[in-house]
Formats: C-alpha cells, sequence, structure tokens
C-alpha cells in the first residue's frame, strides 16, 4: 500500500489532482487509515497510471478517459494467467518479451505482476528468476551479450524506481551499499537495498564494480554508519576484509553486512560489528543486527 505522496511522486502526478480524480469521478478508491490518511493499492496505481496516459499521449479529457476506463473494466476478458499458472506464467511471457527486445510488452507484463503480487513476491518470485534464466542462457550461449544486457537493464531499471517510492526516517542509520571492483552480479545487493529502504533507512547505492579508495571520505561526509556489501566471486574477499578492518580501526561504531556466494563466514571480526549473512532470513538478521 501507498500513500498519497509516494503515488504522486512515481506517477508524477500531483497530490491534487489524484485527490480532485477520486472525488469527482470515483476512479479509484483508496482505503484510509485509523488516522484518515489515503493508502492506495497496486491496482488503484495502475488505474491512475493508465488514466494519466490518455490524457498524456491521446490527449484525452479526464472524464473522457474515466468513461472509457469503465467501460474497458466493464468488457474486461478474464485474467490472462490463471492462478495455477501463477509465476511460472508470468516469468515465461516476462523472459519472451525481454528476449524479443519488447519494452513495451515487457513493461506490460511487469505492470501486471505488481497489480497481482505483492512488490516482494515479484523480485523475488518473477524478477529474479528471470534473471538467472538469462544469465544462464547467456553463459551456455543459448542468447546474445545484447539480449543479456537489454534484458538486465530492463529488471534493473524497474527495481530503482522503487528507490523514489519509501520514505526515509532521518534517525535510522544510513547505508553505504556497493560490490567491490571486479564485481558485476549486483541483483542480490539491489534487493538488499530495497528491503532496507523499505525498513526507512537512506541507501546510498553504489552497485556494481566499486573502487574502494575514496569511500572512506565519502562514508564521513555522508555520516554512513552500516555498509553493505555483495560478492559472487571470492577473490576480492581477502582485499576487502582489509578494507573493512581499517574502517573499524577508525571508526569502531560502523556496522557492516556481507553477502553473496562469494561470502564464506570466518571469525575475523567481531559479530557485533560484522555480519556474514549467508541465506539468512532478512527480517530475523534485521532483529539480531540491528
Amino acid at each position: 500500500m501507498y500513500s498519497i505522496k509516494q503515488v504522486s511522486e512515481l506517477l508524477d502526478i500531483p497530490a491534487v489532482t489524484i485527490r480532485a480524480w477520486e472525488n469527482r469521478y470515483k476512479i479509484v478508491t483508496p482505503t484510509r487509515t485509523e488516522g484518515g490518511h489515503r493508502l492506495y493499492s497496486n491496482k488503484d496505481i495502475e488505474t491512475l497510471k493508465w488514466i494519466k496516459k490518455q490524457l498524456d499521449e491521446h490527449n484525452m479529457k479526464i472524464s473522457d478517459a474515466v468513461r472509457l476506463h469503465r467501460r474497458s473494466t466493464e468488457q474486461a476478458p478474464a485474467a490472462p494467467f490463471p492462478p495455477s499458472k501463477g509465476y511460472e506464467g508470468l516469468i515465461d511471457e516476462l523472459y519472451q518479451a525481454l528476449m524479443n527486445l519488447d519494452a513495451q510488452e515487457a513493461n506490460r507484463m511487469t505492470d501486471l505482476a505488481f497489480s497481482l503480487y505483492d512488490y516482494e513476491e515479484v523480485f523475488h518470485h518473477i524478477l529474479v528468476k528471470v534473471l538467472y534464466k538469462i544469465g544462464g542462457e547467456w553463459e551456455n550461449g543459448i542468447i546474445t551479450v545484447g539480449q543479456e544486457h537489454f534484458a538486465s537493464q530492463f529488471i534493473m531499471n524497474r527495481c530503482t524506481q522503487f528507490f523514489r517510492i519509501f520514505p526515509v526516517n532521518p534517525a535510522l542509520p544510513k547505508v553505504l551499499a556497493f560490490c567491490p571492483e571486479g564485481e558485476l552480479h549486483h541483483i542480490g545487493l539491489m534487493m538488499f537495498s530495497l528491503f532496507l529502504r523499505k525498513k526507512g533507512h537512506e541507501v546510498i547505492y553504489l552497485g556494481p564494480n566499486t573502487p574502494l579508495d575514496g569511500l572512506s571520505e565519502l562514508m564521513k561526509m555522508k555520516h554512513v554508519s552500516l555498509i553493505a556489501v555483495s560478492l559472487s566471486n571470492p577473490r576480492p574477499l581477502d582485499e576487502l576484509e582489509n578494507w573493512i578492518e581499517e574502517q573499524l580501526k577508525s571508526e569502531p561504531s560502523l556496522k557492516v553486512i556481507l553477502g553473496g556466494t562469494g561470502i564464506k563466514s570466518q571469525n575475523r571480526f567481531d559479530e557485533r560489528s560484522v555480519s556474514y549473512s549467508i541465506g539468512m532470513d532478512w527480517d530475523e538478521w534485521y532483529r539480531g543486527f540491528m
């Protein structure tokens, strides 16, 4: 569920306009918190997005767009994916759209996924599965590098949109998230960063292939107190741990979370400062470490 401020930022529609459409045309029906604040569902967001598209791209009047939407809803065919197909149907269709380099169809399938499932379900059970499938087929020479790059960039772009939605709690520790130099696989880091953003943390996301030089100054400038690092390639681990040791000496209150298949749990650091997350439930880790 999303606040009116989050919906406004996501769709680039002024909050006053959303309220006007709701009050005059009843185009969406958000629920209310105990305090009376509006909460919008994924379905509400899709409806508002569709209305805005008609106004922006087809110069349609709001009344005509609402009328057309209601007519299409009344005549809408059955859902394209029966419950028995679930995630797999969406995975197959999104995969095919990406292999065809069809951004419009890929966006349609992704929008459908978000309308059917919670965003975390979409990330973990659909988008990540599609990425793994594409990565494996690229390594086996089944698809081209162009197809792999297009698909990876598309999915990462859809994920990063959520950084704009979740509100930041300035009282919570600021996070620096990166993959060290030489590490290009960062979907796991992106998912974990979104988990922290949903908790209210400000996350400075540097992404893949990040040199360690200069990070200390950046951390001081932004008052970072938690570092999240992901590795699938174990080769940079020794250099990374030496760097972490230096950071802990200069800032003993710093906390570090290390994850990814290239990380092996060790006893080099005090477990109160450094957590090696190997397949750990993130909520469980958060409760115990934060």
